[in-house]
């Protein structure tokens, strides 16, 4: 393919060191195939940096983990890899998740009990894990505060304290914070998890660990809120976690070729609409690389989009194609067909030495989104690590 992106894994390592700086016991967040990035491409690196606890999305990819651990040689280790899934599985699924020693998160009432009905049914002397996710303001996924006392009395009857035949482990208490930088409310959700831990402490509910931080709230507060793990996803792959940079490095380059050059007079259009009115007669260049690859359409509304070629700017015009986008290339010297374009990294100039970059945050504010929407749209294209 003509649009590639790379993986720098050492500046992916050099991101996990920053983040154990502050919390070194780490879930390292793999969700929806690592961010985009391939679940096969990032594991290896984090198992060689000895990561060995990871969060995915769902437990299909937790399975994979499992298959790649194998091919990888590295089956079982003793339990010392651990994999838990985030979102919702299916109850005929738990049967997958107990036979795989695979954690899930549970955040309902309907769908504890209908993991507990498989697990009385069809799992004797077997056990389930879980991690517990509590509400603490977000209002997306967890049980409130006023549930908890019902949860409890539904966990006892199953949890390793009690000898139940079928045994329900639960692993972690967690939560998630919605807006680390606004203080206040981030205060307000923490003392709201630390009352619904004393809810289970009171009421002798056994439970291994608890977690609180993301990328937002650990980079934020450092390790005022060190509960015993930090979930990290974005920090690794280096999208910066809050609106000032904290010093993370880019860990993708995506890069594309130039396809064709013309020349287009004052006044006439290129791509679709009338969007790419050119101002003076210019030199255009077509490059390989469009929304079906994932790079943003609405870049196309901000005015201020560039990609580099030859170290050097050159200014996105007209609208964005299926699989391809308009570059003014006027002002820069010596371009020719199939000369490298970055879309997202760093290029220097031959010339005077200095190097150009484009970040995922710089990508993001062009589109009018956010770091992560811009880094998983380039899921389906080439990927190679270096």
């Amino acid at each position: 393919m003509l649009v590639n992106l790379e993986i720098n894994k050492s500046n992916l390592e050099k991101n996990l060191k920053i983040v154990r700086s502050i919390n070194k016991n780490l879930i390292c967040v793999i969700k929806d195939n690592a961010y985009g990035l391939g679940i096969e491409n990032i594991l290896p690196i984090l198992l060689e940096n000895k990561c060995d606890y990871f969060a995915v999305a769902y437990i299909e990819e937790a399975v994979k983990i499992q298959k790649l651990l194998e091919n990888l040689k590295l089956k079982n280790q003793n339990g010392k890899i651990k994999v838990m899934a985030l979102n919702y599985v299916k109850p005929e699924n738990v049967g997958d998740a107990i036979r795989n020693n695979i954690e899930l998160t549970v955040f309902n009432f309907s769908q504890l009990l209908d993991y507990l009905k498989i697990l009385d049914e069809f799992f004797e002397n077997m056990t389930l894990k879980i991690h517990i996710k509590v509400n603490s303001g977000m209002n997306r996924l967890g049980f409130d505060k006023n549930e908890i006392l019902e949860l409890v009395k539904i966990v006892k009857k199953y949890n390793l304290n009690n000898k139940s035949k079928n045994r329900l482990e639960i692993i972690s208490i967690f939560s998630h914070i919605s807006d680390a930088e606004n203080q206040a409310e981030t205060e307000k959700q923490v003392e709201k998890y630390e009352k619904i831990l004393k809810i289970f402490s009171q009421n002798n509910v056994r439970y291994k660990y608890s977690h609180l931080q993301a990328s937002p709230l650990l980079f934020k507060y450092g390790k005022k809120y060190n509960y015993d793990f930090a979930r990290i996803g974005m920090a690794l792959y280096g999208m910066e976690p809050l609106s000032t940079d904290v010093g993370l490095l880019d860990v993708i380059t995506v890069k594309s070729k130039i396809i064709n050059i013309r020349n287009v007079k004052k006044n006439d259009k290129v791509s679709y609409g009338s969007k790419g009115i050119v101002k003076h007669d210019s030199k255009i260049g077509i490059v390989a690389i469009g929304y079906a690859h994932g790079l943003q359409k609405q870049i196309e509304n901000s005015n201020k989009a560039y990609v580099l070629v030859n170290g050097q700017k050159a200014k996105i015009i007209g609208e964005i194609c299926m699989d391809m986008i308009f570059i003014d290339l006027t002002n820069i010297e010596n371009v020719k067909m199939n000369d490298e374009v970055v879309i997202i990294g760093s290029q220097e100039n031959a010339e005077n030495g200095i190097v150009e970059k484009i970040t995922l945050r710089q990508m993001a504010r062009w589109a009018k989104t956010i770091q992560d929407d811009v880094l998983t749209k380039f899921g389906g294209i080439k990927k190679t690590v270096g």
